[in-house]
């Protein structure tokens, strides 16, 4: 079974492209695919959690994140991605510049 990996990134990020360039940071350095993200609490503190798990080598490739407002909002955005042969990574939650955002990510092929 891959080993899980959590992550805490704080309230203030200030963009959703920041928060982007972090989790594929991590990725990277941390030789795991992100898993989900959501609004979570770190010492009382709220923080975005990212959950990543270890794979075996190999690239991962670039994330794409996107804010959605509804659920219809969020199957369109993932049919057009899918039709670009891009997978849902996943579908979540993030604190960017300090407000809760839906968010969805997908991994460019």
């Amino acid at each position: 079974m891959a080993v899980q990996i959590q992550r805490a990134y704080a309230k203030k990020m200030s963009s959703l492209t920041a928060l982007e360039l972090t989790c594929e940071e991590d990725e990277a350095n941390l030789t795991a695919k992100l898993l989900s993200l959501q609004l979570a609490k770190d010492d009382s503190a709220d923080v975005t959690g990212a959950v990543y798990e270890e794979v075996d080598g190999g690239k991962l490739g670039h994330l794409i994140f996107e804010e959605f407002t509804t659920d219809v909002d969020a199957g369109s955005r993932e049919a057009i991605h899918k039709t670009k042969g891009e997978p849902l990574v996943c579908k979540g939650q993030a604190y960017i510049s300090g407000q809760a955002t839906n968010v969805i990510v997908f991994r460019e092929k």
